[in-house]
């Protein structure tokens, strides 16, 4: 019996020897930001509202946003990644982002506020090459001004010697709505998925010279399939029915980084071109140069942005204006600039937008800015203070260019390790650009008659950080 038993527990561990082993690694981390505000000009929201701009119409709120990432690891070559967000306006708002309907933020707490940021596979195919597969975060080598997103598509990096390769692709807009009725099969048809779409596509390379300096290139391609009239019985285009199936921006791009003693330094140059609409080719520039230089306990900080602008709005030369991977610039923005009113400022939840909107563009007339500042720590105290000055690119008519300086400062105190809370303030002189009407010289940021003026914007507010 005694040596059944020893038989039975022999083959009992060989047979579990040979099961493979499914021990999952779980790993959690996430953050928790609040800011309460009290603003002239911010409104709960991604719109920068013009129309509250005395004393009298000042709004006050909070609201908060947690993120929460989920990784299950399976060993060093495989893991899904999932991050998930939760937005809220305390009491709630009636609009786009905050309804009440679905903001937990109203009273009981019960609304519906989980967002999907990031789920996608990452994995090695071999020693070299690391692919992610999913909805994951992009961003571009030009500090923002390009793309800053989170978006569905495939990227392939490797690592050889010196140089890191990257290739991806991202579909970033999908419609495939019904065309209308009259057809040459006489029905509506709808268009097949894929064929009003916006692609793409990005192609990096980076290569470390030495610990100190690093160099890159990159090409960016959109393709947005731009068919305007209803399909026929095949599926096609039919002659004349509007722009072209397909227009094309390519982005050309250099960016190098260094080290020089005590100054860290980043510079880029990106050229674009293509077929911008059915009689417009398109010609755009962006530069940028970014340093940050110890001194003392801190930090000086300085930037400055090019962006190329439109002059003319008709005809057929060639457009000038810089262009985003997204119109709107909703996934754009410059993030050396430390700016809170001029520029949007990539800290921000949903009170994320800049005068003119939070488009670096400015509505096609491009940019021109710079920026300084001065950022430190004292033990447990943090402090930062900036200004910057921006103009757009290209004026049009009797435009005058301005739009403003702002000044803003940060104080802060980090209770733990992962917890801080700072107060904090911004304020901006409008330039004549910016505060005038359109019919009295200005850029259009403002409603107004003539001779009327916009009040200069201002932001104060409490931000609280926390990261596990």
């Amino acid at each position: 019996m005694k040596k059944s038993l020893i038989v039975l527990g022999a083959t009992a561990m060989v047979a579990a020897a040979a099961v493979p082993a499914l021990a999952f690694e779980n790993e959690f981390h996430g953050m928790y930001r609040a800011f309460g505000y009290v603003s002239n000009v911010y409104s709960g929201g991604g719109t920068f509202n013009e129309n509250k701009r005395s004393a009298s119409q000042n709004s006050n709120y909070i609201e908060q946003r947690a993120r929460i990432q989920y990784i299950a690891k399976a060993n060093d070559d495989l893991k899904l990644v999932t991050h998930f967000e939760l937005d809220s306006l305390f009491g709630g708002k009636n609009d786009a982002k905050y309804r009440f309907s679905t903001d937990s933020g109203v009273l009981d707490a019960d609304g519906i506020s989980i967002e999907t940021k990031n789920v996608y596979l990452d994995f090695n195919v071999a020693a070299p090459l690391n692919v992610k597969l999913g909805i994951q975060p992009f961003s571009d080598n030009y500090q923002g001004v390009f793309g800053n997103f989170d978006g569905a598509g495939v990227v392939a990096t490797g690592k050889f010697g010196i140089l890191t390769p990257s290739l991806g692709w991202f579909r970033t807009n999908q419609d495939n709505v019904a065309a209308a009725a009259g057809t040459t099969n006489g029905g509506n048809i709808a268009y097949p998925i894929g064929k009003k779409s916006t692609d793409f596509t990005t192609v990096d390379i980076k290569a470390a010279l030495n610990k100190d300096v690093t160099v890159g290139g990159s090409y960016y391609l959109v393709t947005k399939d731009s068919v305007t009239g209803v399909l026929d019985a095949n599926g096609a285009a039919p002659a004349g029915s509007g722009l072209p199936a397909a227009r094309l921006i390519h982005t050309l791009g250099l960016n190098a980084a260094a080290k020089a003693g005590p100054a860290a330094i980043n510079a880029f140059a990106a050229y674009q071109f293509g077929e911008f609409n059915a009689t417009r080719d398109l010609s755009a520039y962006s530069a940028g140069v970014v340093a940050k230089v110890k001194a003392g306990p801190g930090n000086v900080n300085f930037s400055t942005l090019y962006l190329s602008g439109e002059k003319n709005t008709a005809g057929t030369d060639n457009y000038k204006g810089w262009q985003q991977i997204a119109s709107s610039g909703t996934t754009s923005y410059f993030s050396a600039s430390n700016m809170w009113l001029l520029i949007r400022n990539g800290a921000t939840i949903n009170t994320s937008t800049a005068i003119g909107t939070n488009d670096l563009t400015k509505g096609g007339r491009g940019l021109l800015g710079v920026f300084a500042g001065y950022d430190g720590t004292a033990g447990k105290v943090f402090y930062a203070a900036n200004a910057g000055y921006a103009q757009v690119a290209e004026k049009r008519g009797t435009e005058k260019g301005d739009i403003g300086t702002e000044l803003n400062a940060t104080v802060g105190y980090k209770l733990y390790d992962s917890l801080s809370i700072s107060l904090n303030g911004a304020y901006a002189m409008l330039g004549d650009g910016a505060k005038n009407a359109v019919a009295d010289g200005g850029l259009g940021f403002y409603a107004g008659p003539a001779k009327t003026t916009a009040v200069d914007p201002y932001a104060t507010f409490v931000r609280v950080d926390y990261t596990f």
